[in-house]
C-alpha cells in the first residue's frame, strides 16, 4: 500500500496529466469579395490574405475554408476557437463574440442604377424598395433609422441582390459599397451602371469568435497584426486588390 506522501504527489499530478491540449485554431469565412473571394486560387481576398499572414505571423499557419456565409456564421458560433471573417461589429453583436483583430471599416451605403433618382437622404430611401444580404448586419441597421420591414427584400448572394436591381424587384441595394461595386466588376458588369448615393452608417470588420481563444492567444494576434502594418506586408497586400 502506498504511503500517504506519494499518495499526495500522485493526486497533485493528475490535472496536468488529464489536461488535454488546446484545439486548434481554424478560420472560416464566406464569399464576400473584394474581402473574401472563393475560389479564386492565389486571390482569395483582401482580408483573408492579411488574415492568413497575421496567423502565420503568430506562429498558427492556417488556410481559411470557405462556407457559405450564413453557415459559416453558424459554424463560429457553435464551435469554440472557430475564428470567422469578415465580421462587422455591431451592438446586436458585441455580447456574441470575442474580438481579436480590427481589419478594416467599410461603408452601408444605397446604390442605385446610373440615371435613376439617387438616394441622397433618409427620407428618400424610406419610400424605396429595398434589397440587403442575408446573414450581414443591414437589416439591424435599417430597423435602427426606422426603415419598416416589409419595405426591405433580403437576398442570399451580393449577385442575387444585383439581379433584384437590373430587374426592377428593388429599387435601391443596401450594404457595403466596396463589397458591392467590386462584385459588380467581378461578375462583368459595368460599375459606372451603378451610383453610390447616402452612406448610413459606418462599420469595423474584425476577425471574431464566440469563445475558446485565451487572452495570451489574442494578444499574439494583434502582436502579429501589428508586425504586418510595420513592416509594409498589409499595405502590399491591400495594393494587390487596389484598395487603400
Amino acid at each position: 500500500m502506498p504511503d500517504r506522501r506519494h499518495l499526495l504527489l500522485g493526486l497533485s499530478a493528475l490535472p496536468f496529466a488529464l489536461r488535454a491540449d488546446p484545439a486548434p485554431l481554424q478560420v472560416v469565412t464566406g464569399d464576400l469579395p473584394p474581402f473574401a473571394i472563393e475560389g479564386q486560387g492565389d486571390r482569395p481576398g483582401f482580408l483573408v490574405e492579411l488574415t492568413e499572414a497575421l496567423m502565420a505571423q503568430a506562429g498558427w499557419p492556417v488556410k481559411v475554408q470557405f462556407f457559405p456565409w450564413a453557415r459559416a456564421m453558424q459554424m463560429a458560433l457553435a464551435q469554440p476557437r472557430t475564428l470567422i471573417l469578415p465580421l462587422t461589429r455591431t451592438p446586436e453583436r458585441e455580447p456574441q463574440y470575442q474580438w481579436l483583430v480590427k481589419l478594416h471599416v467599410q461603408h452601408f451605403a444605397f446604390i442605385t442604377r446610373a440615371g435613376e433618382p439617387r438616394v441622397d437622404t433618409v427620407e428618400q430611401a424610406r419610400s424605396r424598395k429595398l434589397v440587403v444580404l442575408r446573414g450581414s448586419p443591414n437589416l439591424a441597421q435599417l430597423r435602427r433609422h426606422g426603415f419598416a420591414d416589409e419595405r426591405v427584400a433580403q437576398a442570399a448572394s451580393v449577385d442575387d441582390m444585383l439581379r433584384m436591381l437590373e430587374h426592377g424587384m428593388a429599387d435601391a441595394i443596401y450594404g457595403g459599397d466596396l463589397v458591392n461595386l467590386y462584385n459588380a466588376r467581378l461578375s462583368g458588369r459595368d460599375p459606372a451602371g451603378l451610383q453610390v448615393g447616402l452612406t448610413l452608417e459606418s462599420g469595423e470588420v474584425w476577425l471574431a469568435a464566440s469563445s475558446g481563444v485565451s487572452e495570451d492567444e489574442r494578444q499574439r494576434l494583434l502582436q502579429a497584426h501589428a508586425t504586418l502594418q510595420r513592416n509594409g506586408a498589409q499595405d502590399r497586400i491591400w495594393a494587390r486588390y487596389g484598395v487603400r
